[in-house]
């Protein structure tokens, strides 16, 4: 493969998140295997509505049949997915990047569900952790010690703050960075998430577009934190330590 196709390939994939996300959410039938529709005309789409970005722009933004606005957020979540192969594919190449294929679905599945929903779905999250645990180049003692580390740090929050400050699907989530990154590497990408939640926390409360007390997602900050760690996270733990 060349670095074109892995890009191509994360559009694609990109486009089988947008129909996954809502579909799992809504406990539709044939989740996996169902056609795509529009979801406010819920007009079966053709071949010709389903080319990642390039539909989007083609219809300007609209549904082919009823002219419907549809969503920005289905061209960025193929922008970022193809983005994101292709980060993977430079950093981990073949076939050691078909381990972290998957697992990058599942971390942006999860960004975006938890961004839209305010809730994690173990469908596709509990699944990725045993695969993470099974396979990738840690070593097993790393990984489990790594599930206990991201389980911990977030029950310990839920059992002090009586489940206000963090939800049980973040213990989830910290399990699946364990399996992924190994302890050492969990501990910096949890972090980079606060650090990154921080900051744009701040931001939403000063451009009041959050409220104090509102509920913010805290699985993105989650997953922003355990990519740059997979991508940079021996890069900075080498720059802090010199």
């Amino acid at each position: 493969m060349n670095n074109a196709l892995v890009l191509m390939l994360g559009f694609v994939f990109g486009s089988f998140l947008t129909m996954l996300i809502p579909r799992i959410y809504k406990r539709e039938r044939g989740i996996f295997f169902g056609r795509s529709h529009c979801p406010f005309c819920q007009e079966t789409l053709h071949p010709r509505d389903l080319i990642p970005i390039g539909s989007y722009l083609v219809n300007r933004a609209k549904c082919r049949f009823c002219k419907e606005k549809i969503s920005a957020i289905y061209p960025i979540i193929e922008l970022t997915t193809g983005i994101i192969f292709l980060l993977i594919y430079i950093k981990f190449p073949y076939p050691q990047s078909l381990i972290y294929f998957p697992l990058s679905l599942a971390l942006i599945f999860t960004f975006f569900y938890d961004l839209k929903y305010l809730e994690i779905s173990d469908i596709i999250l509990i699944p990725s952790i045993l695969f993470a645990l099974a396979l990738g180049s840690q070593d097993i003692k790393s990984k489990l010690i790594g599930i206990g580390v991201g389980i911990g740090f977030f029950l310990i929050q839920i059992i002090i703050s009586k489940g206000k400050w963090v939800g049980a699907g973040d213990i989830r989530i910290g399990a699946l960075m364990g399996a992924l990154l190994g302890w050492q590497m969990t501990l910096l990408a949890l972090m980079l998430s606060y650090i990154t939640g921080s900051i744009i926390s701040i931001g939403l409360l000063m451009s009041k577009k959050k409220k104090i007390g509102q509920q913010i997602a805290l699985g993105p900050f989650l997953v922003t934190g355990t990519f740059i760690t997979l991508f940079l996270g021996e890069k900075i733990l080498n720059w802090y330590l010199i």
